[in-house]
């Protein structure tokens, strides 16, 4: 059973380590009731809406258009414009786990070598800097609308079609509706 809910309560009974957590769940009480005195595996974070699947969309679908002007496929252009507009993050890593870390990552580049000295040997070492870009499925509302606007003027320079002003303002304005929702509560 998977639900939504809130953290209600947790208390540490006398002499015991075990914290004791309530929640307010939004489920059907028959529901829950199944699971009385079972061992479960139980898992929770805090609650993240998700981006609305129309801006989603409606960024695949520019990035369908630019690459149907370029002769190339939507994946391409994707990593291109995160490389533009995207969130990125500069890390070192060892020269054995460049490999590694290009697979945890949407995109990566290697920048160059960088000297450090390794704390635990106090000697030189040899360290590969990369550029690492998140993908945009983790990006909040003002990370995607800064893609989004990004990928929609480089179509207008590439003289195509963008989509219309207002519907572009509309699915904005709802996005911020929804990450305010989200920060207030």
């Amino acid at each position: 059973m998977k639900t939504r809910g809130t953290l209600t309560g947790v208390s540490v009974p006398f002499r015991s380590r075990k914290p004791v957590v309530s929640f307010e769940v939004t489920a059907d009480p028959e529901d829950v009731e199944k699971y009385a005195d079972m061992d479960l595996d139980i898992s929770f974070a805090k609650h993240r809406e998700r981006r609305s699947l129309d801006a989603n969309a409606m960024l695949w679908a520019c990035l369908g258009e630019i690459a149907k002007a370029l002769r190339t496929d939507n994946w391409t252009v994707y990593l291109y414009e995160l490389e533009r507009y995207g969130k990125y993050t500069y890390i070192l890593v060892i020269p054995e786990a460049v490999e590694s870390v290009k697979a945890q990552w949407r995109e990566t580049k290697v920048v160059g070598e960088m000297q450090v000295i390794d704390p635990g040997s106090g000697t030189p070492r040899t360290m590969i800097q990369m550029l690492c870009f998140y993908g945009s499925s983790t990006y909040n509302t003002e990370e995607f609308s800064r893609l989004l606007n990004g990928v929609i003027d480089d179509m207008h320079d590439m003289h195509l079609e963008t989509p219309p002003d207002a519907e572009m303002r509309a699915l904005l304005e709802q996005m911020e509706r929804r990450e305010h929702d989200k920060r207030t509560g």
